[in-house]
């Protein structure tokens, strides 16, 4: 079973949020860590393309997932 809820706000907020700043954008076929997500964040906006990675530090990923839904304004 698979399931899926989603989070809706600015990625560069999420980013400014986690404490990191856009700057060299590069692929990760897996995320391992914040800065991974952020490599892959900004090279795929950089390309006006939507992404989709695994995470596999499950730690990082409900870090991640809790500052994203708890950030003001988020839907």
């Amino acid at each position: 079973v698979n399931a899926c809820v989603d989070v809706v706000l600015s990625g560069v907020k999420l980013l400014q949020a986690l404490g990191l700043n856009p700057e060299n954008g590069e692929d990760h076929s897996i995320l391992h860590s914040k800065n991974d997500l952020k490599e892959a964040f900004v090279h795929f906006m950089g390309k006006g393309a939507a992404a989709e990675r695994f995470f596999s530090d499950e730690d990082t990923f409900h870090d991640i997932a809790h500052t994203a839904s708890a950030f003001p304004g988020a839907q």
